[in-house]
């Protein structure tokens, strides 16, 4: 059979952020056709930036994508910690260290908006992704998987991925089926996450409104630790400074119940902690006064016990099966851990099962996709788990976390990076593209 003559496999990406162009992107470089649906907008003009450490770095230099972000962002340099006395009690070289043992590669804060964007642009085929557009339902048969939008079209392909985040059409329409079968599943994908803090995500002008000081140099990071509450500001991008400020909430929230805040409750938010230092000489609400957005989150976190695919064609990636909160900075690089442990499951099946002139039957789709569950599941933990004790912790939330804080700095910033790149080492890279670490050796 000549190849024009071959079946073709396809993949039907849902959603348009992180997950979904990075997986758009992979599969493109795959030579695997693949149609992309976003409800709204690539790269709108929401979210405040999100944070590149050196195994996301890697992957993104595999696609090609790393020159751009490089061009426009600064590696983050020195950390500094303040207690809520604005002592410096910790002056620390870690994100050096880690530089030094990842190949001189970054950990970085971007404009989260400007990642997409290079992703994005490096895309050839761009008439594969499709903006405005809403799912509305999905069927699955022995031979493939039947979408339907909001325009009544009808789109046809081989295996769905939903890549819409946590607040998933894809999710709730898999909880909806599994509702018929299996009561107490469908509840947990619908309930699964919950949320105890909330966070104001910002950029601002890295000057003060009065009179032009900088808040930070370049490359650099500050963290404040207060009872109930933390703060951190990053310079990854010149001239701007990205912020967090961290808030206990009142109780714990489950979906579908975790609020949403107004711009009102936002202003309050700032108008009772606004005065508290976050940096020496600066406060939250001098970085507030210097904004150019804002809005207040809550945090969710947790990790879908339920399985992550239907059995069959249909399977959830990113932070509709996993979240955790931002403490750390990885939510996103373990996202991106996802989208490859799934595509280098499915680019080997795809392509011998091309070279026999057939496509995938279903179970071996199916299996396909548990063994990326199966590999993306421990990594979830490990962030998750991760990232809610480092946020308990900056906000010293009980009277051992105010003791580890003290403590911390006793342990050297080498053998608190050789843990983290430990993890790194682990953290997966695209198998069918060149190794970047062995093209380093070869040079």
């Amino acid at each position: 059979m000549a190849d024009s003559e071959l079946p073709r496999f396809t993949v039907i990406i849902v959603g348009g952020s992180l997950v979904g162009l990075t997986t758009a992107l992979a599969l493109e470089k795959a030579g695997i056709d693949h149609v992309l649906l976003e409800k709204g907008e690539i790269a709108p003009h929401l979210g405040a930036s999100i944070s590149i450490h050196p195994h996301t770095q890697r992957v993104m230099e595999q696609l090609g994508v790393w020159p751009e972000i490089k061009a426009g962002a600064l590696p983050l340099d020195i950390r500094h910690h303040y207690d809520e006395n604005g002592k410096l009690f910790e002056h620390s070289t870690i994100l050096q260290e880690i530089s030094k043992m990842t190949s001189q590669r970054w950990t970085t804060f971007v404009e989260r908006r400007f990642m997409l964007s290079c992703i994005y642009n490096q895309i050839e085929d761009k008439s594969r992704l499709r903006t405005q557009t809403c799912v509305t339902s999905f069927t699955e048969t022995e031979d493939g998987v039947e979408v339907t939008t909001d325009k009544g079209e009808i789109i046809k392909g081989d295996i769905l991925l939903g890549a819409d985040g946590i607040h998933s059409t894809i999710r709730e329409l898999m909880a909806e089926k599994l509702s018929i079968t299996n009561a107490a599943a469908s509840k947990e994908m619908r309930t699964g996450f919950t949320s105890t803090y909330h966070c104001i995500f910002a950029t601002s002008k890295n000057a003060r409104v009065s009179n032009g000081q900088q808040f930070l140099p370049n490359g650099g990071v500050h963290n404040v630790y207060y009872p109930g509450f933390s703060g951190v500001v990053a310079i990854g991008v010149p001239g701007f400074a990205y912020w967090f400020m961290f808030v206990k909430s009142d109780k714990k929230t489950r979906m579908p119940g975790i609020p949403k805040f107004t711009e009102e409750e936002t202003e309050a938010t700032i108008a009772k902690y606004g005065d508290y230092a976050l940096g020496p000489g600066y406060t939250f609400k001098d970085l507030w006064d210097s904004r150019v957005k804002a809005s207040m989150l809550s945090l969710e976190d947790g990790i879908l016990k339920s399985k992550w695919n239907t059995g069959g064609r249909v399977a959830l990636m990113g932070d509709s099966v996993h979240k955790s909160t931002i403490n750390v900075g990885l939510g996103g690089n373990l996202a991106v851990e996802g989208v490859v442990h799934l595509v280098n499951e499915l680019v080997p099946l795809v392509q011998q099962c091309e070279a026999s002139g057939r496509k995938p039957t279903r179970n071996e789709i199916t299996a396909a996709l548990d063994a990326y569950e199966e590999k993306q599941r421990p990594h979830a933990k490990t962030i998750v788990t991760m990232s809610r004790y480092v946020t308990r912790y900056e906000a010293m939330e009980t009277w051992w976390l105010r003791i580890l804080r003290r403590v911390s700095p006793w342990i050297s910033d080498k053998r608190k990076a050789k843990a983290f790149v430990g993890y790194i080492n682990e953290a997966p890279r695209l198998n069918f593209l060149p190794d970047p670490d062995e093209k380093q050796k070869l040079a």
